[in-house]
């Protein structure tokens, strides 16, 4: 049985979702979501947890579960990954104050700071400039940082500014609105490029398909997540064959030319056939039409 945390009469419980990076080819880290259960074989969304909570049992909440991610993820920790952890701006006001006892938690588990990312959720806080003074308490303890979920609500291209993160996760929806419509999928490695140029490499999420993994990959994107590659599970995914698809991917389509620049050797040869590609039949849709 995973590790489990009571809250607020239900039970928690941590699960992981792989993230890949485009230029390796091959798994960067993992990011810790949480589950909850009302009673046995009752899920619950985490939002409907969320909601009603006063600003305390946010900062509770979202400290037990960074707590109970580090205690999962330490039991089955490869030694070398990135764990990704949510933080809510609330919450990060609340331990701006206190870094040196965040560094403390994550030593106590056996980790380094300089492999948590914490990722600054899409929710508004009282107090923006305290955020921003929050985040740079972070980055002095060795944490990096993240915007989660940019597109909605309060995670912006005025956050972005703010915070200057390591890493901006784009919303799945802005992927799916990608994949539904053309002028939004030309404007992908646009908003793309813009937050390279603010310093941040770039996660797309909800990678549900190959056409989603190659219009990211087209489009620029740093890393890739999604149920594509793998759910997230209680047990930390680390196949050879999702990275053999990925790679697959790249000599399909070829990454942007900023991607490529970073590659190690010669550049992957564009829609290269391979017996992984043979493979990988089953995977990939009709005939995908090239961004122009």
């Amino acid at each position: 049985m995973p590790p489990s945390i009571a809250f607020n009469e239900h039970q928690l419980t941590s699960v992981f979702q792989p993230i890949y990076a485009v230029a390796q080819g091959e798994l960067a880290g993992y990011e810790g979501l949480l589950r909850a259960s009302a009673a046995p074989g009752r899920m619950i969304r985490i939002n409907a947890l969320i909601a009603g909570l006063n600003d305390a049992e946010i900062v509770s909440l979202d400290r037990t579960a960074r707590t109970l991610h580090l205690r999962t993820f330490a039991s089955v920790d490869p030694g070398t990954k990135t764990l990704f952890l949510n933080l809510h701006p609330v919450a990060a006001l609340a331990e701006a104050g206190s870094a040196k006892a965040m560094r403390g938690r994550v030593g106590y588990f056996g980790l380094q700071p300089s492999r948590i990312c914490f990722e600054i959720l899409e929710g508004a806080c009282a107090d923006e400039g305290l955020l921003v003074d929050a985040v740079a308490a972070c980055r002095e303890m060795g944490f990096a940082v993240a915007m989660d979920d940019f597109g909605v609500e309060r995670s912006n291209f005025d956050r972005v500014a703010a915070l200057r993160p390591d890493y901006v996760k784009l919303d799945r929806t802005v992927l799916a609105n990608a994949m539904g419509d053309a002028k939004a999928r030309r404007v992908l490695p646009s908003l793309i490029d813009i937050l390279h140029a603010a310093g941040s490499r770039v996660v797309v999420e909800g990678i549900e398909d190959s056409a989603g993994a190659l219009i990211a990959i087209e489009s620029g994107a740093d890393y890739l997540q999604g149920f594509y590659f793998a759910p997230p599970s209680a047990q930390l995914h680390d196949d050879e064959l999702t990275g053999r698809i990925l790679r697959e991917l790249l000599r399909m389509r070829g990454p942007s030319p900023a991607i490529m620049a970073r590659l190690p050797g010669p550049p992957p040869a564009a829609r290269r056939t391979s017996p992984t590609g043979d493979s990988l039949v089953s995977y990939r849709e009709p005939p995908f039409e090239t961004v122009e």
